[in-house]
């Protein structure tokens, strides 16, 4: 993930497009300070008339539904027609066809079908110790009383309250901190601006912990008898776990597949693993052999059979499987595929490049063919 933290550690994506492998394939452009979206071949499919509040991330298509207040619970179909507007307090996006919401009366958190109604009724609470999440995997993540369990689409616990902290499920299998009172603190590459805390949430004391150990949960409750010092979700079958400094990957019963030997590692995408060693990005496969071998400064995971590589400096191009470029040209920004569309911003003189936001942006497909152009 490439991101721009903020000297005040607010952070966004250098350049917008649909981050949820679940979201719809509309793809957003910008007008006059206004947002609207074209589809896979380019057609505008909502004219540029819908209001966002600036910045790259979120604005995604789900379901056929786009929330375009500020959370606030009113959603635009895919011709930009409201569809849902019932006076709710807060929507979030849509997920396997549901959506966290709040009545404006309420103070309790359920979860709305599409067509606006509560399918989850409004019960679960809203506090410094109690949040939901959106479903992910065919579970919620819902924390009471500062532990973290799984709701299914009943919205009755398939997995009781009893994690310290919890992430959403990917590939059938959930990181969970079960042990404490400990410290955890989140790498960069979650988390670019520092987050760092105790668990159990709530604990008060200064007194010197030991650091929070990640393992896994399997959806059918079954727990890992493995720790690790630090752990990112699972993906393709593999997950990257840290054991001391070194990153390696596991399979979904616990053995180390990939020995521990790199600085930094990600989930597999596209059936490559993105690793790092002595400041260089390359790639691996599934045996942990390099495929492409450490030599970019800047590197993101594939997608589609294409990954962005480069730096601000000298510009983002995107190479193939076989580290190739794929795709003449290098840009001032680029985005990762997403279902056969990327965006990127045309690579112009340096005083064109400065504002990240201005500038004459594109939509292109694998080829590099432009089927959208527009400036901001």
């Amino acid at each position: 993930m490439i991101a721009l933290p903020s000297s005040t550690c607010e952070w966004d994506y250098p350049i917008w497009i649909p981050r949820s492998a679940t979201a719809d394939p509309l793809y957003r452009f910008t007008k006059d300070h206004k947002a609207g979206y074209i589809d896979q071949t380019g057609k505008v499919a909502v004219p540029p008339v819908i209001s966002f509040l600036g910045g790259n991330g979120g604005g995604e298509f789900h379901d056929g539904l786009l929330e375009i207040g500020v959370f606030d619970g009113v959603y635009v179909d895919t011709s930009g027609k409201k569809v849902i507007d019932k006076g709710l307090f807060r929507g979030w996006d849509f997920s396997e066809g549901l959506a966290v919401a709040m009545k404006k009366d309420g103070g309790t958190w359920g979860y709305i079908n599409t067509k606006g109604e509560f399918a989850i009724s409004p019960r679960f609470a809203s506090s410094r110790m109690d949040y939901v999440w959106s479903f992910e995997g065919g579970f919620a993540k819902v924390e009471v009383a500062g532990k973290f369990g799984y709701i299914d689409h009943t919205g009755e616990f398939a997995i009781q309250p009893n994690f310290l902290d919890g992430d959403s499920f990917h590939d059938g299998m959930a990181r969970v901190i079960i042990e404490g009172p400990c410290v955890y603190s989140r790498i960069p590459e979650e988390s670019p601006c520092p987050e760092f805390g105790i668990l159990p949430n709530g604990t008060k004391t200064q007194e010197s912990l030991p650091a929070c150990k990640y393992t896994f949960i399997h959806k059918s409750g079954k727990l890992s008898d493995q720790r690790y010092d630090y752990a990112l979700p699972f993906s393709e079958g593999l997950a990257p776990v840290r054991i001391g400094k070194l990153w390696g990957y596991i399979d979904k019963m616990g053995l180390m597949i990939i020995a521990p030997r790199f600085d930094s590692a990600s989930s597999f995408s596209d059936g490559l693993g993105l690793v790092s060693g002595k400041g260089l990005f390359g790639y691996i496969d599934r045996t942990g052999a390099y495929v492409i071998k450490p030599g970019f400064k800047r590197a993101e995971s594939f997608a589609e059979g294409r990954a962005v590589v480069g730096d601000t400096e000298s510009g983002y191009w995107y190479i193939d499987h076989g580290g190739h470029q794929a795709i003449p040209g290098k840009f001032a920004l680029a985005s990762p595929f997403f279902k056969g569309l990327a965006h990127i911003k045309v690579l112009s003189g340096s005083s064109g490049n400065k504002d990240i936001h201005a500038g004459t942006f594109a939509y292109i497909d694998s080829t590099g063919r432009t089927v959208f152009k527009y400036r901001q």
